[in-house]
């Protein structure tokens, strides 16, 4: 990947964003972290990794993100294992015996707990905790457990940790429900995970990698788009309105609630659906610029990145 410096930041800071310990694999091998992404951004990030750009302006989180690893992953206690990466072998029919790869942040013998450290900020954190038990954080940690389990290691709880790089204090002070420390951990609890469980996330794992094979040398228009989870999508709603009216009489998360409200009220009624933002798109997906839905349902109208004189379009 190519990171520019289009507002001339200092040096020492840029020759930071320069370092990248994110493991590239061949078609042979996908990580846990990656297996989590749409098979669209996979494939094309894969596909245009050396000429895709991302701005060390847009790198500020993630440098962030790299400092609290490598303060944290220094120490690991007694009975402790950080920052070790595993391979598990994963059967997938035509294409043979691939790898997933996966690396934890901790692993506690004694308590059996596996740590996975976040930072983000407070609004993503929360919508974590909204999701809880679908988000893509338990997700991984799951996969880690799969694997540690079939090393041996016994497997008794699932956590993150979590530093909000937003947090404040005002706000904590006068908002409800707003975290109380800039610090907190999210536990999912844990069963063990049965035979017939772990033979149903492999088989998972290798239907995904599957598809990812099925369509790696597709043209782009063919390669299936990222579904809403995966694009982060927020805030789709479908709207009952009245003729006339600018404002939605009610506003409904599904359209099936919209249209049994359209069918209660008279003909003057109807429903408008309004798109969420696709979160995962417009901010965090770099191999956007090579995606057809993304120049099609997110930008519209507007230039494609790398088209603009503007930095960061």
């Amino acid at each position: 990947m190519i990171i520019t410096n289009k507002y001339n930041l200092p040096e020492h800071y840029y020759q930071a964003c320069l370092v990248n310990n994110y493991p590239r694999f061949d078609w042979d091998t996908f990580s846990v972290t990656e297996l989590n992404k749409g098979i669209k951004e996979i494939i094309l990030t894969r596909r245009h990794w050396e000429t895709l750009e991302q701005d060390c302006s847009d790198m500020l989180w993630l440098v962030f993100g790299t400092a609290v690893h490598e303060v944290l992953g220094g120490h690991d206690g007694d009975n402790e294992l950080s920052e070790q990466r595993m391979y598990l072998d994963i059967s997938c029919g035509e294409y043979g015996v691939k790898r997933l790869s996966g690396s934890f942040d901790l692993y506690n013998g004694t308590t059996g707990y596996i740590t996975d450290n976040k930072s983000t900020g407070v609004f993503s954190y929360q919508m974590k905790l909204k999701e809880f038990d679908s988000n893509d954080w338990e997700k991984q940690l799951w996969l880690y457990a799969l694997m540690l389990g079939k090393l041996g290691f016994e497997v008794k709880g699932l956590k993150n940790l979590v530093l909000l790089k937003d947090w404040s204090k005002t706000k904590m002070r006068r908002e409800a429900g707003y975290p109380g420390v800039p610090v907190v951990e999210i536990d999912y609890g844990f069963t063990p995970i049965r035979s017939d469980v772990a033979a149903q996330m492999e088989a998972d794992i290798s239907e995904k990698i599957q598809m990812i094979l099925k369509y790696k040398d597709s043209p782009e228009s063919e390669i299936p788009d990222c579904t809403k989870s995966e694009r982060w999508e927020r805030g789709e709603k479908w709207a009952l309105m009245k003729e006339g009216n600018k404002r939605a009489v009610k506003l409904f998360d599904s359209a099936f609630e919209a249209n049994t409200a359209l069918s209660a009220n008279g003909a003057k009624y109807y429903i408008d659906h309004r798109l969420g933002v696709n979160v995962k798109c417009e901010d965090y997906c770099t191999a956007c610029v090579e995606c057809s839905f993304y120049k099609n349902h997110v930008l519209g109208d507007m230039p494609v990145k790398g088209e603009s004189d503007e930095a960061g379009f």
